[in-house]
């Protein structure tokens, strides 16, 4: 049979010798542009699984990522405290940008209704206003908005001691009742805070506009289990809390130290009362 393949002029084909990667540059170079590099093993590694590649995953906060020690994570609320403003009066600017005039011409004579609920049940008050505030808003528009519009007025409001405390700490985690998408972007922009490690009031969403109802939201005993739930309770990690109410004190009181900015009659024990004032430097805004 082999007679009968030559006298056709069939050629058998040439078999090459076989390349060690460790010895031929060309395949070794292939074998390295295929290979993806993978973490070593790092059991105790928060932010990061035993083969996780190292691209695909990112730290749960900054905190983790530090080696000094001990660690500092600085959690604060954010009306009243980190800011010197109430939320109502974002939620106003937000409406003013998004033209819903006839929306506040009706919410602004509720808001007198508000106030003194918000004595009686705070929880209730902000559901009541956020319903009156968002309920069909569009999702996408309200997004722009607060990426775009609002981080400048945000940011011309920091106050101290909770804002130089958040730009001097290894790591901040922000828990406050104003909705989520109006708070992560400014604090992204201007204090360098992940969106993973601030906790807000999440709006209900439902074919692509707001519904005006509002899930959990983070007040009273709801801020302790976000605390405990946090990089401030990771081991070797000295947490600080800065808070300016009442409800605030049960998360002060879960911190290893606790700051009020606003005084109280009988200040709990424990819990230290600093005045808060402007601050004074401007924070350039990142992109």
């Amino acid at each position: 049979m082999l007679l009968c393949f030559l006298a056709l002029g069939f050629t058998p084909p040439r078999v090459l010798p076989r390349r060690h990667p460790l010895n031929d540059p060309v395949c070794a170079t292939t074998q390295r542009s295929q290979t993806r590099r993978v973490l070593p093993e790092a059991p105790n590694l928060p932010f990061a699984r035993c083969g996780d590649t190292f691209e695909c995953r990112r730290p749960l906060c900054r905190a983790s990522m530090t080696t000094s020690t001990p660690k500092t994570v600085v959690v604060t609320d954010m009306d009243e405290t980190l800011i010197s403003s109430k939320s109502t009066g974002f939620v106003i600017k937000f409406l003013i940008h998004y033209k819903a005039y006839l929306r506040l011409a009706v919410a602004l004579p509720c808001a007198l209704f508000l106030i003194p609920l918000s004595k009686v049940s705070r929880t209730l008050a902000v559901r009541i206003m956020y319903w009156l505030a968002f309920r069909g808003i569009r999702v996408n528009k309200a997004h722009q908005i607060a990426e775009d519009l609002l981080p400048p007025s945000y940011a011309a409001d920091l106050q101290d001691p909770a804002a130089t405390a958040v730009l001097s700490a290894d790591a901040a985690v922000v828990i406050t009742a104003s909705p989520t998408f109006m708070a992560r972007p400014w604090l992204q922009q201007y204090l360098g805070v992940p969106n993973s490690n601030v906790y807000g009031a999440e709006l209900v969403e439902a074919n692509g506009r707001f519904t005006g109802m509002t899930a959990d939201l983070p007040i009273g005993p709801k801020k302790v289990e976000i605390l405990k739930s946090s990089c401030a309770s990771l081991p070797g990690v000295t947490s600080i809390g800065y808070g300016d109410h009442p409800t605030d004190v049960p998360f002060l009181e879960a911190c290893d130290s606790g700051i009020l900015v606003e005084k109280f009659e009988a200040c709990p024990p424990g819990i230290t009362y600093i005045a808060p004032s402007p601050l004074k430097k401007a924070i350039p805004r990142s992109k």
